[in-house]
C-alpha cells in the first residue's frame, strides 16, 4: 500500500491531528517506538508554524479593523460636508454643491474605503479655496481622512503580503518536509517488517487513513483565511 499525502490546502488543525496520531501510534508499538521522536519533532515544529500563521492572521484582522475605522470616519466627513454645502447654498442642485457631489451622498459613503478615497481625493484642494471657513475646515479634515485612509489601505496590503509570504516560506515547506519524513519512515517500517517477520499490513498501521478534510473556499489571501 502507499501512504496518503498531506496536501497544501489541508488546514493546520488537520495536519496537527495527523502528526499527533502518528506519534502516539508509534509510541504504542515496541517495534516502532524508536521512530516516535522524529514524529514528535514535527509536532513541535507545527506549534511554531501555527504561531506564525496566527500572527499573520492577527495582523490582517488588525489591518481590516483599521480600514473599517477609517472608512467610518471618512463617511462622517462626507456626510458633514454635504450637510454644510446644503446649509451654505440651500439647494441640492446648486453648482457649488454639484462641484463635489456629482453622485448622491449615499452612493459615495456606501463605497469601500479605497474606492471612496478615489472619489474624494481632489476635494480638499478645492475646499481650501472656498470662501466659507466651515468648508475650508472640512477640506483640511478631509485631507487628514484621506492620508489616514491611504495608510490603512497600505497596511492591509502589507499584512496580506506577509500572510502569503508565511504561507510559502513556512507552511508549504513544512508540508513538504512532513511528507518526506513520512515516506522515509514508511520505508523504514517496511524494511523492519521484513526483517522481523511482522504482518504485511504492519507498516501502514502507523498512518492515519485519510488526511482529507473540508476544503476552504479560496479568497484573498489565497490560503486559509483569518477567522471572521
Amino acid at each position: 500500500m502507499a501512504i496518503n499525502t498531506i496536501h497544501y490546502d489541508d488546514s493546520l488543525d488537520l495536519i496537527w491531528s495527523v502528526l499527533v496520531y502518528e506519534e502516539a501510534r508509534l509510541l504504542k508499538d515496541r517495534n516502532a517506538s524508536d521512530l516516535a521522536s522524529e514524529a514528535g519533532a514535527l509536532v513541535e515544529r507545527w506549534t511554531r508554524v501555527n504561531t506564525g500563521q496566527r500572527s499573520a492572521w492577527r495582523a490582517e484582522i488588525v489591518a481590516q479593523a483599521g480600514i473599517d475605522a477609517e472608512d467610518d470616519m471618512l463617511d462622517d466627513t462626507v456626510d458633514e460636508l454635504d450637510n454644510e454645502l446644503l446649509r451654505t447654498f440651500r439647494d441640492r442642485d446648486a453648482p457649488q454643491r454639484k462641484r463635489y457631489f456629482k453622485k448622491a451622498r449615499h452612493e459615495i459613503v456606501r463605497l469601500g474605503l479605497e474606492s471612496e478615497i478615489e472619489v474624494v481625493r481632489a476635494w480638499p484642494a478645492s475646499l481650501k479655496t472656498e470662501g466659507e471657513p466651515a468648508l475650508q475646515a472640512l477640506g483640511a479634515r478631509l485631507e487628514g481622512d484621506i492620508a489616514r485612509g491611504d495608510a490603512a489601505v497600505e497596511e492591509r496590503q502589507r499584512a496580506a503580503a506577509a500572510t502569503a509570504d508565511q504561507r510559502v516560506r513556512e507552511i508549504v515547506r513544512f508540508v513538504d518536509d512532513i511528507n518526506a519524513a513520512r515516506r522515509t519512515r514508511y520505508g523504514l517500517l517496511i524494511q523492519r517488517a521484513e526483517e522481523r517477520r511482522l504482518p504485511k499490513d504492519w507498516p501502514g498501521r502507523f498512518f492515519k487513513k485519510s488526511t482529507q478534510g473540508p476544503k476552504k473556499v479560496k479568497s484573498a489571501p489565497a490560503v486559509e483565511n483569518p477567522p471572521a
